[in-house]
């Protein structure tokens, strides 16, 4: 994921400040939403592993087991903000007439964005939790080139690293990004009125949305059986980024035309509306209608399918009002634009990155400590939750902040030097 967990610019989402260069304004809500949902990622893996989940033979806790099950959901919305504001610089030159955005500082600023800090967590997790059972070179590459999930697949689950699935697909939409850009430029470009021109760009997404409902079905056949580690490949999760993707070009659209679509007059004119809605797309998440409430191991086809549905719809409902143009909340401002929210947004990739090792750590698993690191589901509840939430969390912070400060601005930075723009990249 990431997500968008290393967190592009927020130009030209909710109108931009005067006399501020595009590439520096931040959208105090959308640096909130990622803390937000950064800290729920946190949360719901904790909670496996401190035993409030059910998982196989064992019971968690009445109740908040199916809530803690429920913030599977926390994740989607970093995708779907990965594809709106990835896209908006493409998209608005298909509306506009204008010049592509250059690939050369597109590669840069986003590699150097999430790699450094990636490779980081790699190094400390095969230092600290893994060197004894490093056998030789190949054991140390595979996770560098971000290749354990596509080789070697019976060993892709690294201890640590469990989480860098979504490093993978994030990477693979900046890849990718840029070329489909360019495809549905071309098709679009064929008409000449705006409208016309949004049509053939949603209909140009719509089949990535559909491939992650097709990917769930192959993730489930039989031979596959449970959790092959296919379902952390990139197919299941561009769905998302496509959906972003749509509401980069209604933004785009509407910059070009002024004309507002009718999903932004709705969220400008109930914005709260919309997160009361992702509230009880929530609950129904918790309930898990096709499986067992409360339940958090591999789901049936038929739950699975649903999630995808789910996460699509929470993504959407939950995002929307922050980056419609007139849509305006004080409650949503007062929740997500607060200056911890904020800080805890800019640090939200290390929160994602780090609190698996910060788990290891914090069950003393690993050669740091004398013993060879356990599967997390071994361990499940031999260290109550409200111990391990609070140890976790605050190794968490702890590295995270170490890291913004010491690796990824620094990082960004070089990447200003590099490329001589003139542009600060550390607001990516």
């Amino acid at each position: 994921m990431v997500a968008e967990l290393a967190g592009p610019p927020d130009e030209g989402i909710q109108g931009q400040q005067k006399n501020v260069p595009k590439s520096k304004v931040r959208v105090p809500v959308l640096d909130g939403i990622r803390g937000f949902a950064a800290l729920a990622v946190l949360l719901t893996h904790v909670t496996y592993a401190g035993g409030v989940m059910d998982v196989g033979d064992h019971k968690g806790w009445p109740v908040f087991n199916w809530l803690s099950v429920g913030l599977t959901v926390s994740l989607a919305p970093f995708f779907l903000l990965s594809g709106l504001l990835l896209y908006r610089p493409f998209v608005r030159a298909t509306f506009s007439g204008g010049q592509r955005p250059a690939l050369k500082p597109f590669f840069v600023r986003r590699l150097l964005r999430i790699l450094p800090a990636y490779w980081t967590v790699t190094l400390a997790a095969l230092l600290l939790i893994n060197l004894e059972t490093i056998d030789s070179l190949w054991d140390v590459l595979r996770p560098i080139l971000l290749l354990q999930w596509f080789v070697d697949t019976q060993n892709a689950m690294i201890p640590g690293l469990e989480i860098t699935w979504s490093v993978d697909a994030e990477l693979t939409f900046y890849l990718l990004l840029p070329v489909a850009a360019w495809l549905i430029n071309k098709y679009a470009r064929r008409v000449s009125d705006p409208a016309q021109q949004l049509r053939r760009i949603l209909w140009s997404l719509s089949p990535i949305v559909v491939l992650g409902l097709a990917w769930e079905v192959y993730v489930h056949l039989p031979f596959m059986g449970p959790y092959p580690v296919q379902m952390f490949w990139p197919p299941g999760f561009l769905g998302l980024m496509a959906i972003g993707m749509m509401f980069a070009a209604l933004s785009a659209y509407h910059e070009a035309t002024g004309r507002e679509p009718a999903i932004y007059r709705l969220a400008a004119k109930w914005p709260l509306s919309w997160w009361v809605a992702a509230f009880g797309v929530y609950i129904l998440n918790c309930v898990k209608p096709f499986s067992v409430a409360g339940d958090g191991d591999y789901p049936p086809l038929s739950q699975a399918l649903m999630d995808q549905v789910l996460f699509l719809l929470f993504a959407v409902l939950l995002t929307v009002p922050l980056f419609a143009p007139d849509a305006r909340s004080r409650f949503i401002e007062a929740m997500l634009g607060n200056r911890p929210m904020r800080f805890l947004g800019r640090i939200s990739f290390g929160i994602y990155l780090w609190h698996f090792p910060a788990m290891y750590f914090a069950f003393g698993m690993g050669n740091l400590f004398g013993s060879p690191p356990q599967p997390m589901f071994m361990v499940i509840g031999t260290i109550g939750f409200w111990q391990l939430i609070a140890e976790v969390l605050a190794i968490t912070i702890i590295l995270s902040t170490l890291s913004f400060y010491l690796i990824e601005r620094p990082a960004a930075r070089l990447g200003d030097r590099f490329l001589r723009s003139g542009v600060p990249t550390a607001t990516l």
